[in-house]
């Protein structure tokens, strides 16, 4: 699958110089990089999704008219998009990344120059308010780590995706959520009762924002999420009868969410490199090798086998990668017993590097505290030149 991408920005020298950097580090078998689009093109496009928006204001059939953001496997646009409609005013990309959701086909959307500047956020929560696939420093659009797979080097967060593999995501949750549109997503998750219960207050509130238990997280559905009030806008008067557009919305909202808030924690569901950081015991006779250690970030799939069965994350493409649900793993006999032996006197061989997405011994790592307020917030940094980490208070927390 060859993926197209489209860079938009007001600026059309500073939207060529983004092209040409993608074009060096996203290989040509997998991306095709369109031409920097000329401002009025640009104009044209949004003009376009604006029309598309009003005609579901007012309730009127509209035969749709051509957008270049239809054609994107991944779109990515400026923040600051200035003079770009008829009445020259200014709009975000923040807001075009929602309308560019809701109204048109494409598949993933960047924000870059959202966040002030910041490269490597240390609270590890991201932005659930932006409707942004992925927010991003423009400096970092030529980071080989966002176009190709592993191995890395040098500068890769860990919760990035490759955005080819972004686009295959997105589109496998799109599946889900048409095909369970009207089920409630935490069962089509596979979330039981005592995986609601390690959810932090903004991850429930988000999918059940007047729930009081977990009962009544169970009762929300795709489609109630996706036709409920959000930022002060009722997303279903724009999707009255276009259900595609719905299932559009929730699966990256829901898929960010999950990301982000349930994944990111570790303490809900865990992937395979902060699993064996966890548990070392899982990697048996080979726990001394750092190249076991590494291959938790390259072939998370082979570590199946070495998980009881029932732990896994198992709804199909949803999460980016594989994860295990934690409380499942701790209540298993067998893993309680080799836990229970573990020798806590002795320091783990490796820890887990956060913003190189790759494993070294502590003395040549960084201990910093996330921002999730878990058990599980201490985490690893390698801390490169160059590189801007914020906020800098959780360097502080861990001196």
């Amino acid at each position: 699958m060859t993926c197209t991408v489209l860079i938009c920005d007001d600026h059309e020298d500073v939207c060529g110089q983004w092209v040409e950097a993608v074009r060096k580090v996203a290989p040509a078998e997998r991306y095709r990089v369109f031409e920097p689009p000329g401002k009025q093109e640009v104009r044209e496009a949004v003009q376009e999704v604006f029309a598309r928006q009003c005609a579901w204001h007012r309730k009127s059939p509209r035969e749709r008219g051509a957008c270049m953001f239809d054609d994107a496997d991944i779109l990515v646009l400026d923040y600051d998009l200035l003079h770009i409609d008829e009445h020259n005013a200014r709009h975000t990309g923040e807001s075009l990344a929602r309308l560019a959701r809701l109204f048109t086909t494409a598949g993933v959307v960047v924000v870059v120059n959202q966040f002030g500047g910041v490269h490597f956020d240390l609270s590890l929560r991201g932005h659930l308010s932006s409707h942004a696939d992925l927010n991003l420093d423009a400096e970092l659009l030529d980071n080989r780590g966002l176009w190709t797979d592993p191995p890395w080097d040098g500068f890769r967060p860990w919760h990035w995706q490759v955005l080819c593999r972004a686009v295959e995501t997105q589109a496998a949750r799109e599946n889900v959520v048409r095909k369970h549109f009207d089920n409630a997503i935490v069962e089509v998750l596979g979330m039981e009762e005592a995986d609601i219960a390690r959810l932090s207050d903004t991850a429930f509130g988000f999918i059940a924002p007047k729930a009081g238990d977990w009962k009544g997280i169970r009762r929300q559905t795709f489609r109630s999420f996706a036709s409920r009030r959000t930022n002060g806008r009722n997303v279903s008067t724009f999707l009255e009868g276009d259900e595609e557009a719905a299932c559009r919305f929730a699966a990256s909202r829901i898929g960010t969410w999950l990301e982000r808030s349930v994944l990111g924690p570790q303490d809900v569901l865990v992937d395979p490199p902060h699993l064996v950081q966890f548990f070392p015991f899982l990697l048996e006779n080979e726990v001394c090798e750092r190249e076991a250690w590494y291959a938790t970030v390259t072939e998370g799939e082979r570590w199946k086998g070495k998980v009881p069965a029932g732990c896994w994350f198992e709804p199909e493409g949803f999460l980016s990668r594989p994860a295990v649900w934690r409380q499942r793993l701790e209540a298993d006999a067998d893993v309680r017993k080799s836990w229970d032996a573990l020798d806590y006197s002795s320091p783990r061989p490796f820890v887990f590097l956060e913003d190189i997405s790759s494993f070294a011994q502590i003395d040549d790592a960084k201990q910093f505290r996330a921002g999730h307020h878990s058990a599980f917030d201490w985490r690893f940094i390698k801390r490169l030149k160059g590189i801007k980490y914020a906020p800098q208070r959780r360097l502080a927390y861990a001196e």
